[in-house]
């Protein structure tokens, strides 16, 4: 039987990577496994709950199913499930001293209509809208985030914070890359296979010393971080922001669309721990929205 072809019209549009078939499919068998488990799970088009108020996230399991033919998704689906909802009542951190807790903790980046229950972290920051920083415990490859009980239960709010940013500091590096337009842009891009690796902006120094090392940034940054994997940033300095600010929004929009974790399709003016949004990105194009600040700003590196 010949594979079909399917037209980007025809993708699923809370999976994109999939055909409306192929999601379809998928779903049927997410529902199919938790059944053969014994668990009941209320399906959504990116996401199931389950009936104790857990979640089921579809973008990463139904990336790893269509790396394979699908004569192999039940298989990898049956994997998932029998791994186990996350109960939200359990004790994630059970048999941990304060320490080791600190020591695993980090801030992440996550976006705000992804949230299985906003009433579980009342602590949560708001960065730009529709993108929060919770606090999670990463441990055995598996992250849990933080409840509000679990972050008094800890020293707080702010004790966490500053321990999950210290770890976000001594991540390892991952790759980087260049890119280039011809119409004079660059920026920088660091990406990996940690789901931390977007949430480095919230240490922008440390980023930047990655990406441009011995660089100093008095006017702060363009930058991107479209999903949970790649952040891109550009110094502000020169002529340059301005073409670098389009491919910028390219590169928002397409990581957006097409990678696991998705974040923001927007682009950023970032300045110390201020985030202000310079370009919002959809599907019609691009809308620039330069506050006064910014519009003297790029006058003044000689950008406008």
């Amino acid at each position: 039987m010949a594979k079909q072809r399917y037209h980007p019209e025809d993708h699923d549009k809370a999976l994109p990577f999939l055909s409306v078939a192929e999601a379809a499919l998928f779903r049927d068998l997410v529902k199919e496994a938790w059944a053969k488990q014994g668990r009941e799970i209320t399906m959504f088009p990116d996401h199931a709950e389950g009936d104790n108020g857990c979640m089921i996230g579809f973008w990463n399991l139904a990336a790893d199913c269509h790396k394979y033919p699908q004569r192999m998704w039940p298989r990898i689906i049956a994997e998932h499930a029998r791994v186990g909802l996350i109960d939200p009542t359990q004790d994630f951190f059970k048999g941990m001293s304060r320490k080791e807790v600190l020591r695993h903790t980090y801030v992440r980046l996550f976006a705000t209509e992804s949230l299985p229950d906003p009433s579980w972290y009342p602590y949560a920051r708001e960065v730009v809208p529709g993108i929060v920083e919770l606090i999670a415990l990463y441990r055995r490859r598996l992250s849990f985030w933080f409840r509000e009980e679990d972050v008094e239960r800890f020293g707080g709010v702010d004790v966490l914070r500053e321990a999950g940013l210290g770890n976000l500091r001594i991540l390892p590096v991952e790759h980087r890359e260049l890119i280039e337009s011809p119409e004079g842009g660059q920026f920088r891009v660091l990406s990996g296979n940690s789901s931390y690796t977007s949430s480095r902006i919230l240490t922008l120094d440390r980023l930047v010393d990655l990406l441009y090392p011995d660089a100093d940034m008095p006017h702060g940054v363009l930058a991107a971080f479209p999903n949970r994997h790649e952040v891109g940033v550009h110094i502000i300095r020169d002529e340059a922001t301005l073409p670098t600010l389009v491919n910028l929004a390219t590169f928002a929009w397409k990581g957006t669309v097409s990678a696991p974790g998705p974040l923001s399709p927007n682009v950023y003016w970032v300045k110390q721990e201020r985030f202000q949004e310079v370009a919002v990105c959809g599907g019609s194009g691009v809308e620039f929205r330069f506050s006064p600040e910014f519009q003297a700003l790029m006058k003044e590196v000689g950008a406008a």
